[in-house]
């Protein structure tokens, strides 16, 4: 009898450790955390300021940035700065770019690229900084294509984009 009792309460332990695991687990994963306060529901992106001599990399940088915020999807980027909630304002202040391996005719056939920019987010009704000023750096290799406008620099916009997102969003970086 003694040992059919002590089954029974070590039945009753598992089911409770089963239990609180599952709860756990559910938990975990049931709302996105947010620390932004809800207040803030539109972005308005101003275009990147380039400090770097590299042509055009302050277009290609807003695009990444409007991308993954439509892709992120916590706040709605609008075109004017007077609708939005917050404006995004983000400077270019590193480009290196070096080559890392020559191909048969001493022609550059892999790079290393590392961006830098400086970012912060303000609300444009109160002046109220949401994000002060932070550094988000971002490195990529690749190697060169023959595919028209094939530069591979998106991939390391792309990674600022969710950091400075991740940041901005969830107070995390």
């Amino acid at each position: 009898m003694r040992n059919f009792l002590l089954l029974r309460d070590h039945r009753q332990s598992l089911k409770f450790a089963f239990l609180l695991i599952a709860f756990l687990l559910i938990g975990c994963g049931s709302a996105p955390v947010r620390t932004l306060p809800a207040e803030y529901k539109t972005v308005f992106i101003d275009v990147a300021n380039n400090k770097t001599l590299e042509y055009g990399a302050e277009e290609r940088l807003t695009e990444a940035l409007v991308r993954e915020f439509q892709r992120d999807g916590h706040l709605r980027q609008v075109s004017e700065w007077r609708q939005a909630d917050l404006i995004l304002e983000v400077s270019i202040t590193q480009y290196d770019l070096d080559t890392v391996t020559l191909d048969n005719d001493n022609r550059a056939a892999g790079r290393n690229l590392v961006v830098t920019v400086e970012a912060q987010a303000r609300s444009p009704q109160t002046g109220v900084t949401v994000m002060p000023k932070k550094e988000f750096t971002s490195s990529g290799t690749f190697f060169l294509s023959n595919v028209p406008g094939g530069r591979r620099e998106e991939d390391v916009y792309r990674k600022i984009a969710e950091s400075l997102i991740a940041t901005l969003i969830e107070g995390w970086g």
